[in-house]
């Protein structure tokens, strides 16, 4: 199991931003990379956390169902997708090793 740790504390009077943005897709699943932030008063940003959360698309049936394709525009896109992509393959290898 993978572990969530924060680079920083967030404190009372902080805002805690959170921004999601898809960073790969299959064909009914996609993971969404999480950035969280805290925001003093002075509107200061500093970023705490950052996760990857995989999600699966579901109809009103609540079976899978197939997602638009990314559409990878710029260098930094392409790099977060072969990124994803490696996590996905490590993901599906732990999944193997349990059963």
């Amino acid at each position: 199991m993978d572990k969530l740790t924060f680079k920083a504390p967030a404190y009372a009077n902080d805002t805690v931003i959170v921004c999601g943005y898809v960073t790969y897709v299959k064909r009914t699943s996609m993971e969404v990379c999480i950035k969280s932030y805290v925001e003093n008063l002075s509107g200061e940003r500093k970023l705490i956390n950052k996760a990857y959360l995989v999600m699966v698309a579901l109809d009103e049936n609540e079976k899978p169902v197939e997602v638009p394709r990314l559409i990878l525009e710029t260098d930094e896109e392409r790099s977060e997708w072969e990124s994803a992509r490696k996590r996905d393959l490590l993901r599906k290898q732990r999944h193997d090793e349990k059963f």
